[in-house]
């Protein structure tokens, strides 16, 4: 169970695939479970918001910038669909709730959970009884189900205490658990679980070249030109992109700009398939991104790449890069008003797949 809905974030889905394809490959029977809270606050707290004018007004912008992203994917069709359909083996039914998950929960000797930021239980604003926590928290199904995690991710510097016990007696039934960051090891100490384990992401559990064919059997090619990649998620950094045009002008190169999760801007924008991004990743000169999983995906192809703090309520979901570069014994490739590590040549050391979450999982009956 994992995030797999996306219609832009190029990463959501290729760590989903790439951990799919890993289980199945290991002779497992590995399937997505399609869980996605659509659960709306109820009526009289709609009510009480539509009431309150600051409110009404953060919420009418939300729609209207809600309505042009619609609008933009629905345009520009990344393929996103097509691909979960040809790639993905996924449930049945789509779960909408908690609840739906607990009356008829999918059947499976084991339970995985993760990778991405399924943890992340930050914008949960109201813990008691929460549903999206005992989703992630594999808290449905038989109690004799094995539940495990990998590379699950929290993005969170701390727990606070009400959170922590309503996490504690859950993560109590994993019989293994791993996490993405090393953070993440202290904040399952705080949770009662002594023995979780760091591991790599997903995405880093195939081989470049098993992704260089998944885009050559697409038939994908690469721009006739030297270019920069541009990817960006919509989240806050304080960075000026037109730093990334000066850059790339000066080295005669052209700039193919790719966003996710929303971005809106004026910007001339190249809308890829998953297929078209890994190819464009894989042949451009550099890449500067704000994205975990395009650094994931540069390190693995060999690309020179820059990746761009996050500030504000993200800022916390930069331990996931300070990890990724420990783990790949690589100097951090920061960018900001100096990008002079976009020169650097760079060597990611080849990550160990962990021994220990195979022999569980072949372990179950």
């Amino acid at each position: 169970m994992t995030f797999w809905w996306s219609n832009d974030n190029y990463g959501q889905l290729l760590q989903c695939y790439a951990l799919q394809k890993y289980l199945r490959d290991a002779g497992h029977d590995a399937y997505l479970i399609r869980y996605r809270n659509m659960k709306r606050s109820p009526l009289w707290k709609r009510m009480v918001k539509g009431l309150n004018p600051y409110l009404l007004y953060k919420y009418l912008l939300s729609n209207i910038r809600r309505n042009k992203i619609i609008l933009e994917q629905s345009n520009n069709n990344r393929g996103f669909e097509q691909f979960r359909e040809q790639y993905l083996v996924q449930s049945e039914r789509v779960y909408h709730s908690y609840q739906e998950l607990k009356d008829s929960p999918p059947q499976a000797d084991c339970y995985i959970v993760g990778s991405d930021q399924v943890w992340n239980f930050s914008f949960c604003k109201e813990i008691k009884n929460n549903a999206v926590i005992h989703a992630y928290m594999l808290d449905f199904g038989n109690p004799n189900t094995k539940r495990m995690s990998y590379a699950a991710s929290w993005s969170m510097d701390s727990l606070s205490s009400k959170l922590i016990a309503e996490i504690r007696p859950l993560l109590q039934r994993f019989s293994y658990v791993s996490v993405r960051e090393e953070q993440g090891l202290e904040l399952c100490r705080q949770c009662g679980y002594e023995d979780a384990e760091l591991v790599c992401d997903p995405t880093l559990l195939l081989e470049a070249e098993e992704y260089r064919n998944l885009y050559r059997s697409e038939g994908v090619q690469p721009p006739q030109y030297k270019y920069l990649l541009l990817y960006m998620l919509n989240n806050q950094c304080d960075f000026d992109i037109q730093k990334v045009y000066d850059f790339a002008k000066q080295r005669g190169l052209q700039v193919v700009y790719v966003t996710g999760n929303g971005v809106l801007d004026k910007r001339e924008k190249r809308f890829a398939t998953i297929p078209e991004w890994l190819s464009l990743v894989d042949n451009a000169e550099y890449v500067v991104t704000n994205s975990f999983h395009c650094c994931v995906f540069s390190s693995l192809f060999g690309t020179k790449f820059g990746v761009v703090r996050l500030k504000g309520k993200f800022a916390g979901m930069n331990t996931r890069l300070e990890s990724l570069f420990k783990q790949l014994e690589m100097e951090p490739r920061w960018v900001g008003d100096d990008f002079a590590v976009m020169d650097k040549d760079y060597t990611a050391r080849p990550v160990e797949k962990s021994k220990r979450f195979l022999e569980l999982l072949n372990a179950t009956n």
